[in-house]
């Protein structure tokens, strides 16, 4: 009896959408990972990850670092901080402040 291999392929709208948005494509898997864990009923992951990709959206806690990465950079930029060590930012004049609350002080002005 001869008994063929079957080959994994995907969907012609995945294919496409990887080649088009290939930059995107790790945030969108940690993205579909992650909302599969925590998500209730899930319908379509493809439609999930076609999306991600597509959108360029990450997983929440890539998001956040993401935000704070931007925040800092332009409060540094700004004189605002000069460093920044875990959940603590540091001032000007050297005073520690958490990275929070100089975030609500402080709106990035664009």
């Amino acid at each position: 009896m001869f008994v063929r291999k079957k080959r994994f392929r995907l969907n012609s709208e995945i294919q496409r959408t990887v080649r088009r948005y290939w930059e995107n494509v790790p945030g969108a898997i940690a993205y579909l990972k992650e909302a599969l864990r925590t998500w209730k009923g899930i319908k379509s992951p493809e439609a999930v990850f076609v999306a991600a990709c597509k959108e360029g959206r990450k997983p929440e806690s890539a998001q956040v670092k993401s935000a704070v990465k931007d925040w800092f950079e332009w409060a540094r930029k700004n004189r605002i901080v000069i460093a920044m060590s875990g959940e603590v930012v540091y001032t000007a004049d050297g005073a520690a402040v958490e990275l929070a609350e100089m975030m609500r002080r402080f709106p990035v002005q664009g």
